[in-house]
């Protein structure tokens, strides 16, 4: 499976999702592999501090590979075949710059698209015509929202009223905010709390259906 992680705008958890997916697949066994193609390079950062393989040797973009790259299969796979799960967390971008980087491969196609939203009004507003734009992309396209907290926007009738007229269906599974996920990018799929591993447990099971 190839899953892309992408948006509209930073802060919306891209790099922290796609992390977690690969924490969370690699514990059960799967080979992952992780694209880094945003020059922030959060994700290769993150990934080779828990001992991921960098095939670029740099966390910043160079020539050989502009994006970096991470490769988690080496590390928590014995698994010589090719990679079971692919994840790209991609740069904030239009509808239009994002297809063209999703295309520029070649025939490379993914089976499905990530779009992280947090419960906030603007980040909200934001993705509506990100998403229309998106729509009929050959693979699935798919809202998760992230950083769920204790506020009434949180709750299941605001968010329904502020994605009224979205088409894009979101997943079922999502993401609280919770401070272990942070802590996860120093220690790992050990740092979560159990509540924490099963909603990403819950995230990646409904992804791979």
């Amino acid at each position: 499976m190839r899953i892309a992680v992408c948006g509209t705008k930073g802060g919306s958890g891209k790099s922290t999702l796609a992390g977690l997916l690969a924490l969370c697949l690699a514990d059960a066994d799967k080979y992952v592999v992780t694209l880094d193609r945003d020059p922030q390079a959060t994700l290769s950062t993150w990934l080779r501090g828990l001992g991921g393989k960098d095939g670029s040797a740099k966390p910043t973009p160079n020539e050989n590979e502009p994006y970096g790259r991470t490769t988690l299969g080496d590390y928590f796979s014995t698994s010589a075949s090719k990679p079971e799960i692919v994840i790209a967390d991609f740069p904030p971008a239009s509808p239009e710059a994002l297809l063209k980087m999703l295309n520029e491969k070649g025939g490379f196609t993914w089976d499905i698209l990530l779009v992280p939203c947090r419960p906030a009004v603007a980040d909200i507003w934001s993705i509506r015509s990100f998403l229309d734009k998106l729509e009929g992309y050959n693979g699935k396209v798919r809202l998760v929202m992230n950083a769920l907290d204790n506020s009434s926007i949180s709750k299941a009738g605001s968010l329904d009223s502020l994605l009224e007229g979205i088409k894009t269906p979101r997943l079922k599974a999502s993401l609280s905010r919770r401070a272990c996920y942070s802590y996860a990018m120093v220690n790992g799929w050990k740092a979560l709390d159990e509540k924490a591993k099963s909603e990403v447990l819950s995230l990646a099971l409904e992804i791979s259906r």
